[in-house]
């Protein structure tokens, strides 16, 4: 008999002040149409042996905790409905390097899991952001040092996972910063998937297609 799997896809959502607005509303209509669409063909093509799990994240420094469960850790089959971000949900700067944080930490056995899955394979982790990262302690810049840099046994499966970064209406700043989280495979460029996209809520049809794309992407093991 083979082996089970079990892959979860991490999204990260700029919950910063700058997102308020038409940028939200590109992200909640972009991800409603990933759970009414998207995750309907998963359920009908993926892996038998596969078990996906979806965790959606938001970060803030205005929320308390500075990354706080928009969605928590939900099987495929029982995620069947997008509920809004409240739109005062967008306020505050933006500390990415606290919202990897949480990913590393969980990855190594945190809040969803109680201890490292042995079955699991690599995560994917799908970062929407407007700006360049300003929070502190850690600062993003630390979190990605640690992630390439720290020890191999505590950020492994951060190393491993396919990483993308959708960049909604950023400056240049915001877009050199963003590129540096993007990583994907040889396999994943071949099909056309980038680690780093460009996109604006002026086109929200656009983004939602990029997200759609991405996460069927991410899904596969």
């Amino acid at each position: 008999m083979e082996q089970i799997k079990n892959k979860t896809v991490y999204f990260l959502i700029d919950c910063s002040g700058s997102m308020y607005g038409s940028r939200a509303d590109a992200v909640n209509n972009a991800m409603a149409q990933v759970v009414s669409q998207v995750f309907d063909d998963i359920r009908g093509t993926k892996d038998a042996t596969l078990n996906l799990s979806f965790v959606v994240l938001g970060f803030t420094d205005a929320h308390k905790d500075k990354v706080f469960e928009i969605v928590p850790k939900t099987a495929l089959e029982d995620f069947k409905t997008w509920d809004p971000i409240d739109p005062e949900a967008f306020n505050g700067g933006t500390p990415t390097g606290a919202a990897l944080k949480k990913v590393i930490d969980d990855l190594q056995g945190g809040a969803y899991h109680g201890d490292v899955d042995v079955n699991a394979v690599a995560p994917a982790i799908i970062l929407i952001s407007d700006g360049e990262p300003n929070g502190k302690d850690p600062t993003y810049e630390e979190m990605l040092e640690c992630a390439e840099k720290g020890n191999p046994h505590e950020v492994t499966a951060f190393r491993k996972a396919l990483r993308v970064a959708l960049g909604i209406s950023v400056n240049d700043a915001g877009r050199e910063s963003l590129k540096k989280f993007g990583k994907v495979s040889a396999r994943m460029e071949r099909s056309g998937i980038a680690a780093y996209y460009d996109c604006s809520e002026q086109y929200a049809s656009e983004f939602a297609e990029i997200l759609k794309s991405v996460t069927i992407n991410a899904s596969m093991v």
